[in-house]
């Protein structure tokens, strides 16, 4: 058995009035699997709860996985065991009624390449945090579409109006936000995020964007050491009814 198999942590089992998993995962360990029977939390779901693999999902091989983590995230991932709910599921993501929130660590300076001028509420905003000498709070809510960027399309980077044509024309349509609040203590910089429908590495990019990327990110933070740990935590879910929420600060 992986060894990370370990670490993972079941916060809510299945029953037949709630035929669903809730997983917390741990940093390293993908969320799903490349091929049948790789190494992933879904793997390790489906060796505890069979049914999982009797729902038909998004894509052949996710079965009743509902939404990803980057590997290198901790925290919830929400499993279906039984095919109806996972279509409900899915319609209130679809619909905007499922979301996700994220906590984060922060360092402190200017975004780097390809990031467009961010708008002038947002500047006002970040400058405000810097400036400031105690302890203070803002919240703020970030929206952009997004565009591949970099070898391999390994990271995103936001678009808004400012951005050049290239960056433009290589965006998607669909803008999608993030709200924020940013709290500045003795201890550093923290961030809380909610979403309700998530790009990939959105969280991320959108608070590089801001100054503020996660410490500890090898994609987003240029000041990031090798082995240094990862600060960024999946922490909440709300659906149907359901809320679930890990954060003991």
């Amino acid at each position: 058995m992986n060894p990370l198999y370990g670490k993972i942590r079941i916060v809510h089992l299945p029953s037949h009035e709630e035929p669903f998993v809730i997983l917390d995962k741990p940093r390293g360990l993908p969320s799903a699997p490349l091929f049948e029977g790789d190494i992933s939390a879904l793997t390790f779901a489906i060796g505890k709860f069979p049914e999982i693999s009797k729902v038909k999902g998004r894509k052949e091989i996710e079965y009743g996985l509902v939404h990803r983590i980057d590997t290198e995230t901790k925290g919830l991932l929400l499993i279906c065991t039984e095919q109806s709910f996972y279509d409900k599921v899915m319609s209130e993501q679809t619909n905007g009624r499922f979301f996700k929130t994220y906590k984060a660590q922060c360092d402190s300076f200017a975004s780097g390449e390809g990031f467009p001028i961010l708008d002038g509420n947002l500047e006002d905003v970040v400058n405000c945090i810097n400036k400031s000498t105690n302890e203070s709070s803002y919240s703020v809510i970030v929206r952009s579409r997004f565009r591949p960027f970099s070898l391999k399309n390994s990271q995103v980077r936001p678009v808004n109006e400012s951005a050049g044509k290239a960056a433009l024309k290589k965006a998607g349509q669909k803008e999608y936000e993030t709200q924020i609040k940013l709290k500045k203590s003795r201890d550093g910089i923290f961030a809380r995020c909610r979403i309700k429908e998530g790009y990939r590495h959105q969280v991320r990019c959108h608070l590089a964007w801001l100054g503020f990327p996660i410490k500890g990110d090898p994609l987003y933070n240029s000041s990031n050491k090798k082995g240094q740990e990862f600060k960024f935590d999946a922490i909440g879910l709300e659906f149907l009814g359901y809320s679930f929420n890990i954060d003991n600060l």
